[in-house]
């Protein structure tokens, strides 16, 4: 028997004494939580009270297993649970067990290490939920302070590989400002800050030898999104930037808003006049800008897009407009830019509000003469382009606040076309659900074929701040996680499933699973009362109210406004 399983003296420093510790680590869908053990004192393992440690999965009994350190080793003993406790893959009733083993809680692995008093403390990694408010955070740093950050999505290559196998090997790799995120069984998220996509490949080599075989994606900030829907959205599978507006080119219109603003796509692919497209992030702005480009008479030549906000300011002349050799340091030969490359086609000028005040005159003077010079140069070459501009921003404030030029404006919203967020196209929500899950299949050879009743109505419920790419992430992730052919409500995440709360607090599903067909109204005085207590509760504040009920502001203040709340605080 291991010394420190007996709790015995692993060294002497002075007059201080350190003794072995034991630790439990679960790793569960929504992250991985860590347990100490104490000789004498058992852990009890379940999905509700009185378990010691509680853990929201389906595949849990209420009390499902119990882990003991006495004076004979350290034990895990099956509490009759409905799923059983397996030890290195063998059903076990109790066993011995010790730090190598692979012990599963039905669908739960645990692993064991032994700690030293001077180890760092073992962290678990973080829930998929928290993982994204870290990876906000992260970005959120990234972009005021233009810092570079990475994103890295690391799996198992083999279908043995859960995380719990390699979570040690990777953390040993990182630094204490990393941060990882479950994403399945078999992969991580590790939001990466300060870090280019250079420098991470040196990890990314440590990384794929060893066992299990790892493969590890990497995508930047912000060459690769400026958002954390887009980040997640490249990284999976690998998707490069911009390639995911080229997968859903086809349209699914189903909202009369909708319908409206392809009516107008329609009729404005034949035109050549410039179109401003503003939305929220995520709400699918590229898309309707390939629309209008392959609508009309220019669908055969090149459309070039640019993230204006992935591009440095010092830089983003050189890639609209190209550059001389010598035009600066590293410009060891001429380049043509965007404009030129585009020729008789179409420039997507993607997140429009961040241009720099000097690109933004000479984007001007490029609109005005239809006449491009490039960095370092003196010749000025002919371009045909149609410009389409997208936006999350209000330019019109900008504009008032002297950060975006009026002339301008005038010259991108010939036309503007606004898209509705996701949350004002309900009807959609399922059949861009459904599309998805076929897509995300499709690339993980996966076989889930539907969405469960309560799942869909959680789809439903949520707010999607980060619109259809948000909705798209989640159908991703919960192909990864599905144990059947069905995703269900648990595949979901909690800020989704949360959403479903005021489903289960006003009606229980029917035979089959049906919802009542007055969900909607239910759903609708629920969330009115929630909202209207959490005004009253912070005096009608409702940043703080908003922030209460986990919901972004925005997407707050339209619910008021959906709903008629109106009253005096």
């Amino acid at each position: 028997m291991s010394k420190h399983l007996e709790g015995t003296t692993l060294k002497q420093s002075g007059d201080t004494v350190l003794v072995a510790r034991t630790t439990l680590v679960l790793y569960h869908r929504d992250g991985a939580t860590v347990a100490h053990l104490e000789t004498g004192r058992s852990l009890v393992v379940g999905r509700t009270a009185p378990s010691d440690i509680e853990i929201a999965e389906l595949g849990l009994s209420r009390q499902h297993a119990r882990f003991t350190w006495d004076d004979h080793g350290l034990w895990v003993e099956d509490l009759e649970s409905t799923n059983g406790t397996k030890k290195n893959g063998e059903p076990v009733t109790r066993a011995r067990i010790s730090p190598g083993d692979e012990v599963a809680v039905g669908p739960v692995m645990v692993s064991i290490h032994i700690l030293s008093s001077i180890d760092e403390e073992l962290r678990g990694f973080d829930g998929h939920d928290r993982f994204v408010a870290a990876l906000s955070d992260d970005l959120t740093r990234a972009r005021t302070f233009a810092r570079p950050l990475a994103l890295m999505m690391v799996r198992s290559t083999v279908k043995d590989g859960h995380v719990s196998r390699w979570a040690s090997r990777l953390r040993l790799r990182l630094r204490p400002v990393d941060r990882v995120g479950i994403y399945g069984p078999a992969a991580v998220l590790v939001s990466l800050p300060e870090t280019t996509a250079e420098s991470v490949q040196g990890l990314v080599t440590a990384l794929s030898g060893g066992q299990p075989p790892l493969a590890c994606t990497v995508v930047t900030f912000p060459a690769d999104g400026g958002s954390v829907e887009e980040l997640i959205s490249a990284v999976h599978e690998g998707r490069a930037a911009g390639e995911e507006a080229a997968q859903a080119s086809a349209v699914i219109v189903k909202n009369a808003a909708m319908k409206q603003v392809m009516a107008t796509v329609k009729r404005l692919a034949q035109s050549t006049i410039a179109v401003l497209i503003n939305g929220e992030t995520g709400t699918g702005k590229e898309v309707i800008a390939r629309a209008l480009h392959e609508g009309g008479p220019r669908k055969k030549q090149p459309m070039r897009t640019i993230n204006c906000a992935a591009i440095p300011g010092t830089l983003i002349e050189s890639v609209l407009f190209g550059h001389e050799q010598g035009a600066y340091t590293g410009a060891d030969k001429a380049a043509r830019g965007l404009f030129e490359q585009a020729t008789g086609g179409t420039v997507l000028l993607d997140e429009i509000g961040e241009l720099a005040p000097s690109a933004q005159a000479a984007l001007l003077r490029v609109l005005e003469t239809k006449k491009v010079t490039r960095v370092g140069g003196d010749k000025e070459v002919d371009v045909d382009v149609r410009v389409i501009a997208a936006t999350h921003r209000d330019l019109e404030a900008m504009v008032e606040a002297g950060r975006f030029r009026q002339d301008l404006l005038y010259r991108l919203n010939t036309m503007t076309l606004r898209l509705p967020p996701l949350r004002e196209r309900f009807d959609e929500i399922k059949p861009l659900a459904e599309r998805f899950l076929k897509e995300a299949c499709k690339q993980a050879g996966a076989d889930v074929r539907s969405i469960d009743p309560q799942a869909l109505a959680a789809l439903e419920a949520y707010g999607w701040p980060g619109n259809v790419r948000e909705l798209r992430n989640a159908i991703d992730r919960a192909v990864v996680l599905a144990e059947n052919k069905t995703i269900m409500l648990a595949d979901l995440t909690d800020r989704i499933r949360g959403a479903t709360k005021a489903a289960a607090a006003v009606a229980e599903p029917g035979e089959g699973g049906a919802l009542p067909s007055d969900y909607k109204e239910h759903l609708r005085k629920y969330e009115t009362e929630l909202i209207l207590k959490a005004l009253h509760k912070h005096g009608g504040n409702q940043t703080e109210a908003a922030k209460a009920l986990g919901l972004p502001l925005r997407t707050f203040v339209h619910k008021i406004q959906t709903y008629g709340i109106k009253k005096k605080f």
